[in-house]
């Protein structure tokens, strides 16, 4: 099975002609979008990059201090490269959850509107796909996970979005694997979900296998009809066996269930593309820290190219 994985992605880069457009079932976190990381994008044939535009950076230092140039910078490689981006908004600012960390909601709902008004304005020209926060299931990034705080900043989120930007979709409830196990996912759809126009999750291999049973057994049942996103999956090499050999055939399995339920779930957005070097850890990218592509890469590209 490997030797055939390697096979396919080397036949096909070397035959296939380079995609004219960038194709948006495809996707990778890149959190931001340096040049060479756009440059990667266009490369590999994805066509949605998941950024992070986080609160407490871009109004960090009181109401209405806004600094855009991180996010400006994005906005202009996704322009330069005819890149998709697909904000996670979210982590409030000191100033707006009383002086707690970035995991802890807002005090006022309010300020958390006029954020995402400000943001979603600035860049009605160019985004439209619009993340609110990120697994909010669990408590290291959402503190507290309580559903009708979470209830709260959905409805005002979209209502700020499509105020400022009526072409604009709403993406979510961007849940950990573990919602669909402990009843907070269903809930949340349940009592919420009409509020997503594309409902989003995140596994990774320690998640109830096949992904492709999970899918269909564990989300689609309350999607309400609405495409599903996988908008984080991925898995670092150190943690298989066979290294960057083991992490392609991760992505083959799941392409592979990709594959045959592309009728609902319509984007797989991998986790990720780039990690800066660090001690002792091995990362989850699929681009090597001196941007040459890992087998990972060269399988997903390939993958791109035969079922766009």
């Amino acid at each position: 099975m490997l030797r055939n994985t390697l096979v396919l992605a080397a036949a096909v880069c070397v035959c296939a002609r380079v995609a004219s457009a960038q194709n948006v079932h495809y996707g990778v976190n890149t959190h931001a979008l340096t040049p060479q990381m756009a440059d990667k994008m266009v490369e590999l044939g994805a066509g949605v990059a998941r950024v992070d535009f986080n609160w407490d950076q871009i109004e960090g230092a009181c109401k209405g201090c806004f600094d855009w140039s991180a996010t400006d910078a994005i906005r202009d490689q996704a322009r330069r490269t005819h890149l998709a981006l697909f904000p996670s908004l979210g982590y409030a600012p000191k100033w707006a959850n009383g002086g707690q960390a970035s995991s802890y909601p807002p005090l006022n709902v309010q300020d958390w509107y006029d954020f995402v008004f400000a943001v979603a304005s600035r860049y009605k020209n160019d985004i439209f796909y619009w993340g609110l926060w990120n697994e909010p299931n669990l408590d290291g990034f959402f503190k507290g996970t309580d559903l009708r705080t979470f209830r709260s900043m959905v409805i005002s989120a979209r209502a700020a979005i499509l105020a400022a930007n009526p072409r604009g979709l709403v993406l979510g409830p961007e849940v950990s694997w573990h919602a669909t196990k402990d009843g907070w996912f269903a809930a949340a759809m349940n009592d919420f979900g009409d509020l997503f126009d594309i409902v989003t999750v995140h596994w990774y291999q320690d998640g109830p296998d096949p992904i492709d049973v999970f899918m269909d057994q564990f989300v689609r049942p309350y999607s309400r009809n609405k495409p599903v996103w996988l908008t984080e999956i991925g898995m670092k090499p150190c943690y298989s066996l066979f290294g960057e050999a083991g992490q392609a055939l991760f992505y083959q399995k799941v392409l592979t269930g990709y594959q045959l339920h592309r009728d609902w779930w319509t984007n797989t957005t991998f986790y990720n593309l780039y990690d800066t070097p660090t001690p002792n850890d091995c990362g989850a990218a699929i681009v090597r820290p001196d941007y040459s592509n890992s087998l990972a890469f060269r399988l997903l590209q390939a993958f791109i190219r035969l079922f766009p």
